[in-house]
């Protein structure tokens, strides 16, 4: 039976920007304009720590078919967190007026009631020059809990990476077509596209540093990111009033694990991960994806024979352009976890913290480790 030929217009990837969007998302209409300004507002409002009663004193929320849901799904979850991790006070409640249009048009958009990465960083950019691609220099933040250069700068970084991304995405049909026919000049040519983006990808993930402050990133961009699953400040997670028959939900927090590229890419070349909590993670992370996203990442994963052609091929080359892509995916889980170690671990040593849970709820340092040396291991 043949392989139905992949399309990226079927899953909603751009052969342009990838995962992020080919056009500008219009801006919010005025039917709930106190909702959209209060959020613009986060910056000033979150240090007051009162920001549950300013959402409480706002006009009922209206459904509103004009404004894009994703626009929608960022504001309202910005406003989620605030509430939940900007407070004086942790709460274990979120209030009816925000948590009903959020469950509401969290399953328009087909994920959880949580800040997730699409709203964090896919849906929370424009471009300075629209003609321009969505790399670094041409990018700023719309949404902020704080503000300034290291939460801008954190968010961009990861903006520029799914921009630079494009171009392995947009390579992976025709690979896919290539690997199935045996077409070796084809297999080569795509893996020289994925891998000049995941060596510019690996470049942009090495200016972390330029503009994100270790010390910031801990005390004033990571708090306000974290789920509510495996959360000891909400053990038992946090109730959506007049929702789920007030009953306590958990979920992840925001992480770069909610990114398509990556998954993507294991499905692609053929990485595998060990059948253990770590890949239930890796799989649960798919439930925070753009819907059509993941779909695509799982059509990959049922129809690449990317690595079998090459392991049965006696060309030298095309293992040397294989096992290329793969010491760069390598590289890029290396940087992650490097970061991770210099970001969050000594960072929350020398807070007297507990360093053992990251934002989506994981023992972060064991996953990345381990994310990190199972890619290695499929070099051949």
């Amino acid at each position: 039976m043949l392989r139905q030929q992949l399309r990226l217009a079927d899953f909603g990837v751009s052969p342009h920007t990838g995962f992020l969007p080919e056009t500008a998302l219009s801006e919010p209409s005025p039917v709930n304009a106190a909702w959209h300004a209060l959020a613009d507002e986060l910056p000033k409002k979150s240090l007051l720590g009162t920001i549950r009663a300013h959402i409480e004193a706002l006009p009922p929320y209206q459904p509103d078919p004009q404004t894009p849901p994703e626009v929608q799904m960022r504001t309202l979850s910005y406003l989620g967190h605030a509430c939940l991790w900007g407070q004086s006070e942790t709460i274990t409640r979120l209030p009816r007026s925000l948590a009903q249009p959020w469950v509401a048009v969290a399953e328009a958009v087909g994920r959880p009631a949580i800040l997730s990465y699409p709203s964090y960083c896919l849906f929370n950019f424009r471009k300075i020059d629209p003609t321009k691609p969505a790399f670094l220099g041409n990018v700023e933040i719309i949404q902020n809990f704080l503000g300034g250069a290291d939460e801008d700068w954190f968010i961009l970084i990861h903006v520029d990476i799914e921009a630079r991304a494009a171009q392995a995405l947009r390579a992976i049909p025709t690979l896919l077509d290539a690997a199935d026919e045996g077409d070796v000049s084809g297999i080569k040519t795509g893996l020289r596209d994925v891998y000049e983006s995941l060596l510019a990808m690996n470049a942009t993930m090495n200016r972390m540093p330029e503009w994100c402050d270790p010390y910031i990133y801990y005390t004033r961009v990571r708090p306000y990111i974290f789920g509510t699953k495996n959360n000891p400040a909400v053990p038992d997670g946090v109730i959506y009033e007049g929702c789920f028959d007030e009953k306590p939900q958990s979920h992840r927090g925001e992480t770069g694990a909610q990114s398509g590229i990556v998954p993507a890419l294991d499905a692609l070349l053929g990485v595998s991960h060990e059948a253990d909590p770590l890949k239930e993670y890796l799989l649960e992370m798919r439930d925070y994806m753009v819907p059509a996203h993941r779909r695509f990442v799982e059509a990959i994963e049922e129809s690449s024979s990317l690595r079998e052609r090459v392991t049965t091929s006696t060309d030298g080359d095309l293992r040397d352009g294989y096992n290329a892509c793969v010491h760069e995916l390598f590289r890029f889980r290396a940087k992650h976890l490097e970061y991770a170690a210099t970001y969050i671990h000594k960072q929350a040593a020398q807070h007297h913290n507990s360093t053992a849970v990251g934002t989506g709820g994981t023992p972060f340092m064991e996953y990345l480790a381990k994310h990190r040396d199972e890619t290695k291991l499929a070099e051949m």
